[in-house]
């Protein structure tokens, strides 16, 4: 005996938004994992540029040390400055890194709460598929 059309008619409703919502759950997980990889190049991008400034920093300060204390003046003058000026330009850089770190905390609390938003919506999706596979096979 088949069962009447109309009862598994909504059951096939039922699983298609099953699949639609898996569907567009997994697209909110790509879009994730592809801002996070961006967040990492970006990342990775400063922490080569802050390197590559304490190396300059330890340069300037090994030509400072070179300079004889009754050397040039105003060498000893300009390289002070350049290293002044490398300290700061590498502060600001290291204060804007953890701006942008404690911008993304808050994102990610917020990214955590979309997550178990998500997996709630997966547990759904599965209760939503066994009662089907139970239908099914009462059938």
């Amino acid at each position: 005996m088949n069962p009447p059309i109309l009862d598994f008619a909504s059951f096939m409703l039922t699983y298609k938004e099953n699949l639609k919502n898996l569907a567009d759950s997994i697209k909110d997980v790509e879009s994730q994992v592809d801002d996070n990889l961006q967040q990492a190049l970006l990342k990775s991008s400063s922490l080569i540029k802050l390197n590559k400034d304490i190396k300059e920093i330890g340069l300037i300060s090994e030509a400072l040390a070179d300079i004889p204390e009754d050397g040039n003046h105003l060498a000893k003058k300009k390289l002070l400055t350049s290293l002044r000026r490398k300290i700061f330009e590498s502060q600001f850089l290291l204060i804007d890194e953890i701006k942008k770190s404690m911008l993304k905390a808050a994102e990610a609390m917020t990214d955590a709460g979309n997550g178990i938003t998500l997996m709630s919506n997966f547990n759904r999706m599965i209760k939503a598929v066994d009662k089907f596979e139970e239908k099914v096979k009462s059938i």
